[in-house]
């Protein structure tokens, strides 16, 4: 037999796993997705700066400025940038069309051409510089109107490519176009990932634990009642199910043995069940099940315990003396009796047979009391049906002793 109150306590614990789970599942996807967000905003912030330089270079093209204070300009506009924003952009080159470096963040390239095998070990993971190798190798003539992407997102280092143009001073010159190449170091996206991850642990515990405590309070307030009440009920006579009156019982009889508060035990059978099903159907025998289960309710009190045992039996608890127990019984019996089941034009007579036992003769052990009261009910089936017979614990099983089997059969 199952530990008092069994259910409730599996049912807990199967709510907690689900809930643990369900926190530990919120945590990683909701961990998968800011890590996710927190790369892309990065990847953004590094676009943009990507942008701004292209339009530093642009700005400073169409400024009457010399190439020296260009090349100036621009090498010092690397140097702050490596200085404000933790050193997150590597180079800057700005390439003409034959792949020449007319100005750079540093100045030893300058005048160099990036289709050469100088450059060929600097950026070989590269996809985005060396498509444009490629191209000024091809001497293709869209060159200079080739962009780099702003989607993919790379771990390792990346060139952001943007076209420039530089303007004619005289309106005889022809316009000047140029490939801005802006050039971030490898791995900053992880770098700053990791700087951001202990923030990104606080937000997920923070928003995780909110939502388990939500889920928590919803089940433990709203469904887990509705759980253990559906669990514990008898769904076709609404009446509590075996396992928790088994387990109730066991409880209420320890107090009252504590207190010497009386009790009886019944089992009430429906008889020839069978047959009701034999002649008008099993549901028929539904119906008879619930009607013997809404009468049962309307006639024991609320602190009575009272299940559907299975099948057709019904088990009662009853806190009262034999004597009262007698009177209360008969009176069901006779309820029954008189109650006559109408079911598709028929009505169809039902009578039930009840074995009882009372605690001041059979103890206050469950099991000895429901042994005690089926043997009554054994005896009751017997003696005609439609009766209560009692048991003072004088026997408790249904097959007959040693003796009298000797005694049938003769030596």
């Amino acid at each position: 037999m199952m530990s008092p109150f069994a259910i409730p306590r599996h049912s807990s614990g199967f709510v907690r796993r689900y809930l643990l789970g369900c926190w530990l599942g919120s945590s990683i996807l909701l961990s998968f997705f800011l890590a996710l967000y927190d790369i892309w905003e990065h990847h953004r912030h590094i676009v943009r700066e990507g942008e701004q330089t292209a339009h530093v270079v642009s700005a400073s093209l169409r400024t009457r400025l010399t190439n020296q204070q260009r090349q100036q300009l621009l090498v010092a506009y690397g140097h702050t940038n490596r200085m404000v924003r933790f050193d997150r952009m590597n180079w800057l080159l700005v390439v003409d069309g034959t792949g020449r470096i007319a100005y750079t963040s540093r100045p030893a390239w300058r005048s160099l051409r990036i289709i050469d095998s100088t450059f060929e070990t600097i950026t070989s993971d590269d996809a985005n510089f060396r498509a444009v190798v490629q191209c000024l190798r091809e001497r293709a003539t869209d060159c200079m109107e080739l962009r780099s992407g702003n989607w993919p997102i790379r771990l390792s280092g990346f060139t952001l490519v943007r076209p420039v143009s530089q303007p004619p001073m005289d309106l005889g010159l022809p316009r000047q176009n140029f490939l801005v190449l802006v050039n971030f170091d490898s791995g900053m996206l992880v770098g700053d990932f990791l700087q951001d991850l202990p923030i990104l642990m606080l937000w997920v515990l923070l928003v995780s634990s909110l939502l388990l405590l939500a889920l928590w309070y919803g089940t433990t307030r709203g469904l887990m009642p509705e759980f253990l009440e559906a669990s514990n009920k008898d769904s076709l006579t609404q009446l509590i199910n075996r396992t928790s009156f088994m387990e109730q019982a066991m409880d209420v009889l320890a107090e009252a043995e504590e207190r010497q508060t009386e009790f009886i035990f019944a089992i009430l059978d429906l008889d020839h069940f069978k047959r009701i099903n034999d002649t008008y159907g099993h549901g028929c025998g539904d119906a008879a099940l619930a009607s013997v289960g809404r009468l049962l309710l309307t006639v024991t009190r609320p602190d009575d315990l009272v299940c559907r045992f299975g099948g057709e039996e019904f088990a009662l608890l009853l806190s009262m003396s034999r004597s009262e127990g007698s009177k209360a019984l008969e009176r069901l019996r006779l309820q029954l009796e008189m109650n006559c089941l109408h079911y598709n034009g028929y009505k169809v007579p039902l009578t039930a047979s009840l074995g009882a036992a009372a605690t001041k003769q059979c103890g206050y052990s469950i099991d000895f009391l429901y042994n005690s009261a089926d043997k009554a009910l054994y005896a009751a089936k017997h003696a005609g049906r439609n009766r209560v017979e009692w048991n003072a614990g004088e026997i408790t099983s249904r097959l007959p002793s040693s003796a009298a089997i000797s005694a049938a059969t003769g030596p």
